[in-house]
C-alpha cells in the first residue's frame, strides 16, 4: 500500500502552465498576395507534420516534469515493503520512560529503570537518519523532558541517559496522552510512540482510557495515524517488604522525654515473612530496634519503636527494614521538631473555695502528671489566672491558652486571641455553666471565625448518673485519638459524660455545614497557602454520633473545643486514665500546628508560613541524595497577606534541608514515598493480550534487538529521491531536444 502526502499534490495544477504558454505562442498568420509564396507553402505542407509531433514532443516532457515534481514534494511511500532500496521514512516519535518509584526493583545487578533507560536508547538508535524525537518521563504526572520533537537524537539519547528515578506513584494514561497531543497535526509520513514500562498492575489505574486512546491513534488514516510500542520490563518479583506508614504516637516531641513512634511494616508479597527486624533511627544513628515475628502475605503489623531526643530543633527519624530488591520503601523518614518546654496559660472560669473545686484543678494535673517536686523539671509549664485578668495578659509568652468555663470576655482580648492564633498559637476551649454560647457562637465564630463548631442547647442532666453518653468505640481517624485503634492502648469509652453542648461543625467561611448539605454544595479544602482559614474537622464523636471535640486550623495556629467540661462537673473523663494522653496528645497538636506540613506525600508541594522578618528573603533548599553542590533557591513570597515559603519538586523521599541566612533560620521537611508503589502485582497477562489489540506490545529479554522489532511494522522506503531524480534527466531531456529540433533543417 502506498502513501503521500495530498495536500502538495495540488502543485500538480502546475502542469497547466507550459500547456497555456504553447497555446499564447501559436502564431496567427496575415495574408499577403505575394508570386513566390507558393513556393514557401509547398515548404511549409512538407514540414508541418514534423514540428507538430515535435512541439507535442516537448509538451509532453515539460508536462511530465511538473506532475513528477509535485509527487516528489509529496514523498510518496509503500508502507507495505520491508525493502530498503531508497532508505526508510522518516519518523517523528515520543519516548515515554517510566520513572516511577517501582521502576527501582532491582533483579541483584541492575534496577528495571537501568534496563529502560538502555532500551529507550536503543529506540532512538533505530530511528531513521533525519527522524526527530522527544522524551516524557512517565509517572502520576507527565514530565516533558523534551517537549518538541528535536532532529538532534544526540540531545535525545542524553536526555534518556541523564532522566533521573523518581520516588512518584505511577499512571500511565496522562503521558500516553500527552504523547499523543505532542505528534498531533506534525506533518510525518510515519509517527510512533514507545511505552517503557515495568507492567506495574498500579500504573494501569486507567487501562480502559490508555486502549481506548491507543485505538483511536492506530484507527486514524493518513498523516493521524499513529503506532504504539510497548516494551515492559519486569523481573516477576513476588516477594517485598516495606515500611508504609511511621507516626510520633506520643503526641509531643519535648526534649529528653521518652518518645513513641510507631511504625508500620507491610508485606507485599506472596509468602510469609519472618524475624524482621525493624529499627530506629535518629538523625542517622541507631535508636531502637524491635523484631517482628512474621507477617502474613498481604498483611500489616505495627511495631512500637522508643527514643529521646537530645538537641532542641529539627530531627529526622527514619525508621529502617533489611534491605531488599525494592530499596526505596524499606525506609520511612519523618521530619520532627523537638521542644524544651511548653507553656501553658490555664484561664479558670469558676476557681471554687477550694483548689479541688476550681475548674482547672484536674487539667492542671492532666498536663504535668508528675510530683510537685518533678514539676520544676517537667517540660509542660502551666500558669493560671482568672478571667479578669485576661486583658492585662500578654498571650505570645504563651504556646496554647486554655480557657475553662470562661464566660465572655472584652473585643480587645478577642482581637489579641485571634492574632495571637493566628501567629501560631493553640487555643484549647472548655465549655460550662457560666459559658455565654450568644458570644461565643457570634464573636468567636461568626465574626472571627476562631471556632470550629458553635454551641447548641446544653442537654443531659449532670445531677443524674444513670442516662450518660459515651465516645465512639472505634473509627478513630484523626491523629490525636487514632491511638485507641490499639486496644492495648486502653480504651476511651469507659469516660461517662452527663451533660455536654450540641456542637454544631462550621465550613470553612464560618456558615452552618448543614447548611451547605442541604443546598447540595461541598465544602471545600483549600491548600495552605490559599487561605488563612481551614475546614473544621470533628475529632472525637459520643456513642449517639455527636461531636464532643472538634478542631480548625487558623493561620498558624488551632482551635480545640470539648462539648463537656475539664472538670467533673458533667463527666467522668477527667478521672479515667485516658484523660491524660488524650490532653497531651491534644496538646501536641495544638503545639504542632505550626509543623505539620513538615512530612508531605512525594510529588506535593511543600508549603510553609513564615513569620514577617524573613519576607523576600532567599532560602536554600537541599534535596535528599543530592550533591554537596547542587541546591534549590527559592524566595519567600506574601501569600494570601502571610509570607510563604513553597517549594515543589518532591519527586525523591527523605529529608530536604531548608536554611535562610538572615536571620540565621533553619528547617527541615520529609517527603513520604508512596505505599501503592510497593506493590508487585502486575499487569494480567489477558490485559496485555488486549493491549496487543492496539499497540505492538514486546516484553523485555536480555537479547532483545529493538531495531529488528519495529523495523517490520514501519513504512518501508520513500520514492521522492528517485523522482526527482527522474525530472532533472527529463529535463536534460527537453533542453537537449529542444536545441536539436530548432537546429536548421
Amino acid at each position: 500500500m502506498s502513501f503521500l502526502n495530498p495536500f502538495m499534490l495540488f502543485g500538480a495544477g502546475a502542469i497547466a502552465v507550459p500547456i497555456i504558454i504553447h497555446l499564447l505562442n501559436r502564431r496567427r498568420f496575415q495574408r499577403v498576395v505575394w508570386a513566390a509564396m507558393r513556393f514557401v507553402k509547398v515548404s511549409t505542407e512538407k514540414n508541418q507534420r514534423r514540428m507538430l509531433v515535435e512541439d507535442m514532443i516537448l509538451l509532453a516532457i515539460r508536462c511530465l516534469m511538473l506532475a513528477l515534481l509535485a509527487l516528489a514534494v509529496a514523498r510518496p511511500a509503500m508502507r507495505s515493503t520491508t525493502h530498503n532500496v531508497f532508505g526508510q521514512s522518516k519518523v517523528t516519535a515520543v519516548i515515554v520512560l517510566d520513572n516511577s518509584a517501582s521502576m527501582g526493583v532491582s533483579d541483584g545487578v541492575q534496577t528495571r529503570f537501568d534496563k529502560a533507560r538502555k532500551v529507550a536508547e536503543q529506540a532512538v538508535d533505530a530511528l531513521p537518519s533525519g527522524s526527530a524525537a522527544a522524551v516524557i518521563l512517565a509517572s502520576d504526572i507527565a514530565k516533558e523532558v523534551i517537549k518538541e520533537p528535536t532532529h538532534d537524537l544526540n540531545l535525545a539519547r542524553k536526555a534518556v541517559r541523564e532522566a533521573p528515578l523518581s520516588d512518584r506513584a505511577t499512571d500511565l494514561f496522562p503521558s500516553i496522552e500527552k504523547a499523543l497531543e505532542t505528534l498531533k497535526g506534525r506533518s510525518a509520513i510515519r509517527k510512533e510512540i514507545y511505552v517503557i514500562t515495568d507492567g506495574q498492575l498500579a500504573g494501569w489505574r486507567q487501562l480502559g482510557n490508555i486502549q481506548k486512546t491507543l485505538k483511536s491513534a492506530k484507527e486514524q488514516t493518513g498523516e493521524q495515524q499513529v503506532a504504539s510500542h510497548l516494551i515492559l520490563i519486569s523481573d516477576h518479583e513476588d516477594r517485598n517488604l516495606g515500611v508504609s506508614g511511621l507516626v510520633l504516637s506520643s503526641g509531643l516531641a519535648p526534649l529528653n522525654r521518652p518518645l513513641r513512634f510507631e511504625a508500620q511494616v507491610a508485606n507485599y508479597g506472596k509468602q510469609e515473612a519472618k524475624d524482621i527486624k525493624v529499627s530506629l533511627l535518629v538523625d542517622g544513628a541507631s535508636a531502637d530496634e524491635v523484631t517482628l515475628p512474621s507477617i502474613p502475605p498481604g498483611g500489616t503489623r505495627s511495631v512500637p519503636l522508643n527514643t529521646r531526643f537530645k538537641t532542641e530543633g529539627w530531627h529526622n527519624v527514619t525508621a529502617r527494614i533489611p534491605a531488599d530488591r525494592f530499596p526505596s520503601d524499606d525506609t520511612r523518614t519523618l521530619a520532627v521538631r523537638a521542644i524544651r518546654e511548653i507553656r501553658v496559660l490555664m484561664v479558670d472560669g469558676e476557681p471554687g473555695s477550694e483548689p479541688r473545686e476550681s475548674e482547672t484543678f484536674f487539667l492542671g494535673h492532666a498536663l504535668v502528671p508528675v510530683s510537685a517536686e518533678e514539676a520544676e523539671q517537667y517540660y509542660v509549664k502551666t500558669s493560671t489566672i482568672t478571667p479578669a485578668e485576661l486583658g492585662g495578659t500578654r498571650f505570645d509568652d504563651f504556646d496554647t491558652v486554655v480557657l475553662a468555663n470562661v464566660s465572655d470576655f472584652a473585643n480587645d482580648t478577642t482581637t489579641a486571641l485571634e492574632n495571637f492564633v493566628k501567629r501560631g498559637g493553640g487555643l484549647l476551649i472548655f465549655p460550662g455553666g457560666k459559658l455565654n454560647a450568644t458570644f461565643y457562637n457570634q464573636q468567636l465564630a461568626s465574626v472571627r471565625k476562631l471556632l470550629p463548631a458553635t454551641f447548641g442547647e446544653a442537654r443531659g442532666d449532670a445531677a443524674q448518673d444513670e442516662k450518660f453518653l459515651t465516645f465512639q468505640t472505634k473509627g478513630y481517624d484523626h491523629p490525636i485519638v487514632a491511638l485507641w485503634n490499639d486496644g492495648n492502648a486502653g480504651t476511651l469509652a469507659s469516660a461517662r459524660t452527663f451533660r455536654s453542648f450540641e456542637l454544631k461543625l462550621l465550613t470553612e467561611d464560618g456558615t452552618p455545614e448543614k447548611a451547605v448539605k442541604q443546598t447540595g454544595g461541598t465544602v471545600p479544602t483549600p491548600s495552605l497557602i490559599q487561605t488563612n482559614f481551614a475546614a473544621p474537622k470533628a475529632i472525637l464523636r459520643y456513642s449517639d454520633g455527636s461531636i464532643a471535640m472538634a478542631e480548625r486550623a487558623l493561620g498558624l495556629g488551632r482551635v480545640v473545643v470539648f462539648a463537656s467540661t475539664a472538670d467533673t462537673a458533667w463527666n467522668d473523663l477527667a478521672v479515667r486514665p485516658a484523660f491524660v494522653p488524650l490532653l497531651h496528645r491534644t496538646l501536641g497538636t495544638l503545639i504542632q500546628r505550626h509543623d505539620e506540613g513538615a512530612n508531605v506525600r512525594v510529588g506535593t508541594q511543600f508549603a510553609r508560613r513564615l513569620t514577617a522578618d524573613l519576607l523576600h528573603k532567599d532560602a536554600v533548599v537541599m534535596a535528599p541524595g543530592a550533591a554537596s553542590g547542587t541546591r534549590d533557591l527559592r524566595r519567600v513570597e506574601l501569600v494570601s497577606g502571610t509570607p510563604v515559603l513553597s517549594y515543589d519538586a518532591t519527586d525523591k523521599a527523605g529529608i530536604y534541608e531548608v536554611s535562610i541566612a538572615d536571620p540565621p533560620t533553619v528547617l527541615k521537611f520529609a517527603v513520604q514515598p508512596d505505599p501503592s508503589e510497593s506493590s508487585m502485582a502486575e499487569l494480567p497477562a489477558e490485559e496485555v493480550t488486549a493491549l496487543g489489540l492496539v499497540a505492538a506490545v514486546q516484553r523485555w529479554h536480555p537479547t532483545l534487538n529493538l531495531r529488528e522489532w519495529v523495523e517490520k511494522a514501519r513504512v518501508g522506503a520513500e520514492f521522492w529521491l528517485p523522482i526527482l531524480i527522474a525530472v532533472l534527466a527529463l529535463a536534460a531531456l527537453e533542453t537537449f531536444l529542444a536545441q536539436y529540433f530548432s537546429r536548421a533543417k
